[in-house]
């Protein structure tokens, strides 16, 4: 199950942390440039996923959606004055299991767009107990500044695993009935300039002889960021 090179695994080995301890992880190093705004994308336990964004003193935001495409379109400009705020917007993968946030800071110059890719809660419903998704909860920030918190929960006692595909790029995360004994989980991703960033949970299910375990044949949910940066 595993498809993971030398670099990748000395890098990872700082990823899991203690849920008591509560220390984040990094990737690479902190980049120190000055943060406008910020978007949290989550998705609870019920399945229900939230936007929220967070801007700073001075910068003001224009949020449209476009239902054609199920997407929330994000500008931040500079407007003297403004307060510092926090705005929330449900939102919902639709009936083609995706949508999409697209921000636009102009007083970076920076554009992305972070897209879910993922089931309905009605689906989730429809699997057997055996094939229960053994993610609680995630969120996924954008910084602003081509970094990437991802924060999770799984269920009591599943193990968890961080590969990257050599081939791809893509980064994975397994998820595995076992004996895991952390469920919260932090890391943070840098996305490189001018390359996409795939970041996808993977779920395990016990085989019919229940001696080998085998993956589910769709990731998910899996999250792909692209962009200027």
């Amino acid at each position: 199950m595993k498809n993971l090179s030398l670099i990748f695994f000395s890098l990872i080995i700082t990823l899991v942390f203690s849920s008591c301890s509560q220390e984040e992880s990094t990737f690479l190093e902190e980049p120190n440039s000055e943060l406008f705004g910020k978007v949290i994308l989550s998705r609870d336990a019920s399945g229900s996923y939230t936007m929220d964004l967070e801007t700073s003193n001075d910068v003001a935001s224009n949020i449209s959606s476009n239902e054609k495409s199920n997407s929330l379109d994000i500008d931040l400009y500079s407007a003297s004055g403004t307060k510092q705020q926090i705005i929330s917007e449900e939102m919902s993968t639709g009936s083609e299991d995706r949508f999409s946030i697209n921000l636009n800071n102009t007083i970076s110059n920076h554009t992305s767009r972070l897209t879910i890719f993922d089931k309905d809660i009605s689906f989730l419903k429809n699997l057997s107990e055996n094939d229960d998704d053994h993610l609680n909860s995630y969120s996924v920030s954008d910084n602003g500044d081509n970094t990437y918190d991802v924060n999770f929960t799984v269920n009591s006692y599943v193990e968890v695993d961080f590969t990257q595909d050599e081939e791809t790029g893509e980064y994975m995360i397994h998820l595995e009935p076992g004996n895991g004994t952390q469920t919260e989980y932090s890391v943070t991703f840098n996305k490189e300039e001018g390359v996409n960033l795939n970041i996808a949970f993977l779920n395990y299910y016990p085989s019919e002889s229940g001696k080998t375990t085998t993956s589910s044949t769709n990731s998910r949910p899996k999250v792909l960021i692209d962009g200027d940066s």
